[in-house]
């Protein structure tokens, strides 16, 4: 069985958001799709895997980014070793090393998961092309991954047997339609389900309980002023959530350890006293 990924998960989609890998902020290829496709035919006629000449990018497209397969419906690069016998020509676009680097969170999230969990989470794209797969704005799945690797992994281990499209998770779980930010709540969501179960994730009159709590939370926790030779927040030996906590809901680009631990006391103090007010 062929590994499934995030950027190739079946025969019908591909995700080619990273491509080229320098990109103006918030550009997303759906919002110019029929240019964009004359140019990935043009530029899949075009292609001569036997060439060895070095072409840089220029602007905002790369010339090396066609469709990967006879239906023109997987976008991809023509020069990667996937599609040339292990052979990377990636080195032909002068950018070779960054598109070698080049992976988002949310691939990493996904590779993290267990092959039966990748698998009913594609549940939640089915149906897209790769165009709106490709888009942050119609994939809900790119949302959803930053909610962290256990959240998800033990809602698709209650769900197992259950095959979910977005429509019906949404209505099973509609908790992951807030506004609130995940990678920075999930610290409060995590301690919420160990001690609750997925229960308020499904109750929708849960959702602005929780979000008036969460506001009030980091609204109330006393401001830290921290030194400037103090450590990057997110790189403490910590939690990973606890240090997206900090940094993205708090604002707290530097912390000492100390002082991230008497902040943690104090979270979890509040949490506690919300979970026992929980009918």
């Amino acid at each position: 069985m062929p590994r499934i990924t995030l950027c190739a998960p079946d025969s019908e989609k591909s995700c080619f958001a990273c491509c080229p890998p320098i990109r103006p902020k918030g550009y997303e290829h759906i919002d110019y799709r029929n240019i964009i496709r004359r140019i990935l035919r043009e530029n899949t006629r075009a292609f001569d895997p036997s060439s060895k000449e070095i072409i840089p990018i220029t602007g905002f497209s790369c010339w090396a980014l066609g469709y990967v397969d006879d239906r023109y419906r997987q976008v991809g690069c023509l020069l990667h070793p996937a599609r040339n016998r292990g052979k990377d020509l990636r080195y032909r676009v002068d950018y070779g090393q960054k598109c070698q680097r080049e992976s988002c969170l949310e691939a990493r999230r996904f590779m993290a998961l267990s092959p039966s969990a990748r698998l009913f989470w594609l549940g939640i794209a089915e149906g897209l092309d790769s165009f709106e797969y490709s888009s942050r704005r119609y994939n809900p799945l790119f949302r959803l991954l930053e909610w962290g690797v256990g959240l998800l992994e033990q809602i698709a281990s209650t769900e197992k047997g259950n095959r979910v499209n977005s429509k019906t998770f949404f209505e099973r779980y509609p908790f992951f339609l807030t506004h609130l930010m995940p990678r920075a709540h999930s610290y409060l969501v995590d301690s919420l389900v160990q001690h609750c179960g997925l229960a308020p994730l499904r109750d929708k009159e849960f959702v602005p309980r929780f979000e008036a709590f969460c506001t009030r939370l980091i609204q109330n926790l006393p401001s830290v002023t921290s030194s400037p030779t103090a450590p990057y927040t997110h790189c403490l030996d910590m939690d990973e959530t606890l240090a997206d906590f900090l940094r993205l809901a708090l604002g707290m680009k530097k912390i000492e350890k100390g002082e991230a631990l008497i902040i943690k006391q104090k979270v979890d103090q509040e949490m506690e006293a919300f979970i026992d007010q929980l009918p």
